[in-house]
């Protein structure tokens, strides 16, 4: 018993001892003018730290980022809100510095896709870029939307109307002359209509390697490329 109760005292004396010479040795934090306060020296641990310390840039806004699809996209197979993967299709650089290599991986979002309606309507898609993934990181990115629309289709589904028509009318005629063609006119006209009603216009696809140029909307801040050099 006696021999922990020293222990336990030389424990504590010891204790006092670390305490005392931690505040002898101690900045004054008082800052006057007769007194200023001296900066701290860095820490062995910050030193060492220092030369790993990712070095961060900016990349302004208006930076264009030229990428290339890695599926493809269209208005008959995606929806809105779906995600879409594209490759970097040439490094990105800031003020000579290497910020993402040609084939870094770029993800964006299908914002807005609408399918060709019967008659009339054209299919749109809208895109933009949300990320750009770089050594495993990811870092958000704000683009301009993209927005494609398909082209018309309305001289198309009037040749198939007319189409209809004539071929309505020759079987009117040979089933017996003027009447019966006004009567085939009639019904050709309407198969041909049918047709129409049926079909939806052209659809906006684009396929594997399809190229796109995006442009930042907002600032993004980037480290170097570590494996530039």
């Amino acid at each position: 018993m006696k021999y922990g109760k020293l222990i336990a005292a030389g424990g504590g004396i010891a204790a006092l001892a670390v305490v005392s010479f931690t505040l002898m040795n101690r900045n004054d934090s008082t800052v006057s003018a007769d007194n200023p306060q001296e900066v701290p020296e860095k820490s062995i641990f910050s030193r060492l730290a220092a030369p790993f310390r990712e070095e961060m840039v900016a990349v302004p806004a208006g930076t264009r980022l030229p990428i290339r699809l890695e599926h493809a996209i269209s208005t008959r197979r995606n929806s809105s809100g779906d995600s879409f993967t594209a490759t970097l299709d040439k490094p990105l650089t800031i003020d000579g510095k290497l910020l993402a290599p040609a084939g870094s991986k770029v993800t964006g979002l299908l914002t807005d896709v609408t399918d060709a309606g019967r008659v009339q309507g054209r299919a749109s898609l809208t895109m933009v870029v949300r990320k750009i993934t770089v050594e495993g990181e990811d870092y958000d990115l704000t683009t301009q939307p993209l927005t494609f629309v398909a082209r018309s289709t309305k001289k198309k589904d009037a040749a198939v109307i007319g189409g209809g028509a004539a071929v309505g009318a020759a079987i009117g005629a040979i089933a017996g002359g003027g009447k019966g063609a006004a009567i085939g006119a009639g019904v050709g006209g309407g198969s041909g209509t049918g047709y129409v009603l049926a079909t939806k216009g052209e659809p906006v696809a684009y396929g594997p390697e399809a190229r796109f140029t995006f442009t930042l909307s907002d600032p993004a801040e980037l480290p170097v490329y570590k494996k530039s050099g």
